[in-house]
């Protein structure tokens, strides 16, 4: 077994290492690091089998330490270890995801024993769980997007034709209406410019499910012109940076990515004030990391959670974690908000 061990205590790893030993674990291999940022610098290029965390470290405490390996995304358990009187917090991050806790200087082999079996037991249902209620979602989402084809082209080929066919004649019949008097021309002139903008409004709705550009040139091209979208119709002034390699990046993904987007210039838009957006795609091997950033109001998350109101941002979550991704959101009343989106090209 492969364990992750977090503990910047030499005598506590002693005695951990001691313990594996009286439980027959003593052929475990065990990585003790010390600090945070060793933790994620290692698991860029590692994984284990559990992990023990010790919530007091050199550069993270509290919950703090739980929060920073968590960002890496770890796909084994996590067992917290505590002082006495870090019990409450312990539990609440048991809530945010860990599987178990131990009381350092109190827990005995056999408890450590009983943690190891029952974390990775609870872990493994958690993740059957998470792969059911991901392909559920999936299935959602695919089907949502074949909708959303379906009607994009029953619109461009089925009411657009139409209304432009109905716009074509009516500009033939005002060329051949010549003798008509003022009133009844300026009638013609005012239904002719109904039915243009019609014609532009049902083709923009079509465009908006499913782009053009994405179908036919590529997700650079379909987001340049989401940007300039959002520069002409909010007045947000957004720089954009694009360095990703296209060709390792399945189209599913992309289109998520967009959806992504789509949902958050729509929460910019209502709710930010923004007057600056800056959006950056970046490539770091086979990791694409996306930091979308504006200049708005920003907002207090917990107060947004206790309200409920939080449906544009578990979308977006959810359609990150089915990328096997992550997304953090940061935001703070009059200092705008940032998301900072990861996840794996292939």
């Amino acid at each position: 077994m492969d364990i992750l061990l977090i503990e910047d205590n030499e005598n506590d790893v002693f005695l951990f290492n001691e313990y594996l030993r009286l439980i027959g674990l003593s052929d475990s291999n065990v990585t003790a690091l010390s600090t945070s940022l060793e933790v994620r610098e290692l698991l860029k290029n590692e994984t284990f089998d559990l992990a023990f965390l010790d919530l007091t470290l050199p550069d993270t405490t509290g919950i703090q330490s739980f929060e920073s390996l968590m960002s890496c995304s770890p796909k084994f358990p996590i067992i917290v270890l505590t002082g006495l009187e870090d019990q409450e917090t312990a539990k609440e991050i048991i809530k945010s995801g860990a599987q178990d806790y131990l009381v350092k200087g109190v827990y005995q082999p056999k408890d450590l024993m009983k943690s190891i079996e029952y974390s990775i037991e609870r872990h493994q249902w958690y993740m059957d769980r998470y792969k059911m209620e991901r392909n559920y979602v999936n299935a959602i989402i695919k089907g949502a997007e074949t909708e959303r084809t379906r009607i994009a082209r029953d619109l461009h080929d089925g009411v657009v034709q139409t209304l432009t066919i109905s716009l074509l004649t009516l500009d033939l019949l005002i060329k051949k209406s010549q003798d008509i008097n003022e009133e009844y021309s300026a009638l013609m002139d005012k239904t002719r410019k109904h039915l243009k903008n019609s014609v532009d409004e049902v083709r923009n709705i079509a465009h908006s499910l499913v782009p053009n550009a994405f179908q036919n040139i590529g997700m650079k091209l379909a987001l340049n012109e989401l940007m300039e979208d959002i520069r002409s119709l909010a007045s947000i002034k957004v720089d954009f940076e694009y360095q990703i390699d296209s060709d390792q990046i399945s189209d599913d993904k992309y289109m998520t990515i967009y959806r992504v987007m789509q949902e958050v210039f729509n929460n910019m838009i209502k709710h930010a004030q923004a007057t600056h957006c800056l959006v950056s795609m970046t490539q770091q091997e086979n990791i694409v990391n996306i930091l979308i950033k504006d200049n708005g109001c920003g907002f207090d998350l917990s107060t947004i959670k206790k309200t409920k109101s939080t449906f544009g941002i578990n979308n977006i979550d959810s359609r990150i974690k089915l990328l096997n991704g992550t997304c953090i959101l940061k935001s703070k009343k009059g200092e705008g908000t940032s998301y900072e989106i990861s996840f794996p090209m292939c």
